[in-house]
């Protein structure tokens, strides 16, 4: 007969937290997914206090599929703008990672153990988390969580993407950025049918006139300026509008190209001033 086992459940609120905050916080930046801290705050809240009250589910139906259930009110918390596919993407994703995390500590710590630095594993007893001494789990969990990122970046990067320089030549002057070249970028100006280059506003301030960047910048998509262009796009973070314009000159490589130079305003592009699609910079 098994002894009881006692749960700490502050401990496991607290640990259960800081392994969901880190996967939500992966997830984000693997989809690209600009999250507001706040909510990455709250989700993994809700994460730990499941994490304790799942311990008073005794059926094991009902635990999986509350199970799932939480995780997917957890990412609805964490990017409430993703819809459609881009929100089961990011659901799997943060699912996968969270059971890697979890199953990469636990086959670490039960190394350790049989290393003897655990559980006497002779003795027939299991290693629980409550063995877990703190500066051990730090780096378990540090190791895990590495793992994670480096295995979602395989997963989400599905296509070959390298840096690129790119100078965009407007009515005002000229302006270089460094942007990531992408083979997954396909979206097309409806009207031109030209290639669109994703920037945030800031960058093409220098080079566009006062009118036109204040309609960029607006948040307002009814706000009209001479030459702005609107494209219809489709992300990780759901259908929306993007306001562009058709600059004078796209050099890239010595060559002049064709393309639309959209804005995005809540986009993380990864150390980069934007993305460029590969199909211009071959």
């Amino acid at each position: 007969m098994m002894g009881k086992i006692t749960v700490y459940g502050d401990v496991l609120f607290i640990i259960n937290f800081s392994m969901d905050f880190l996967v939500l916080f992966c997830t984000s930046r693997i989809l690209h997914i600009k999250q507001k801290p706040y909510r990455l705050v709250l989700s993994a809240a809700l994460g730990g206090a499941y994490a304790v009250g799942a311990l008073f589910i005794n059926n094991n139906v009902v635990s999986v599929i509350c199970n799932i259930l939480v995780a997917l009110f957890m990412c609805f918390i964490a990017y409430p703008k993703t819809r459609g596919l881009a929100y089961v993407k990011c659901a799997a994703l943060f699912c996968g990672l969270s059971l890697l995390t979890g199953g990469g500590i636990t086959a670490a710590y039960v190394l350790l153990s049989k290393l003897g630095r655990g559980v006497d594993i002779n003795s027939g007893a299991a290693p629980v988390l409550s063995d877990i001494p703190l500066g051990t789990f730090c780096v378990l969990g540090l190791i895990s969580v590495a793992a994670s990122y480096i295995t979602g970046r395989i997963f989400g990067r599905g296509k070959e993407k390298k840096e690129i320089s790119v100078q965009i030549v407007g009515a005002r002057g000229k302006t270089t950025l460094k942007c990531l070249s992408d083979s997954g970028a396909l979206l097309r100006e409806p009207l031109s049918g030209a290639p669109v280059i994703i920037t945030k506003p800031e960058n093409i301030k220098d080079c566009v006139a006062p009118e036109l960047y204040d309609a960029l910048c607006s948040p307002d998509i009814s706000v009209c300026a001479e030459g702005i262009r609107v494209i219809p796009s489709k992300s990780t973070g759901g259908d929306r509008l993007l306001c562009g314009f058709l600059p004078e000159h796209i050099y890239i490589k010595g060559a002049d190209r064709r393309a639309v130079v959209a804005v995005a305003h809540d986009v993380d592009f990864g150390g980069f001033d934007g993305i460029v699609p590969s199909a211009i910079t071959d």
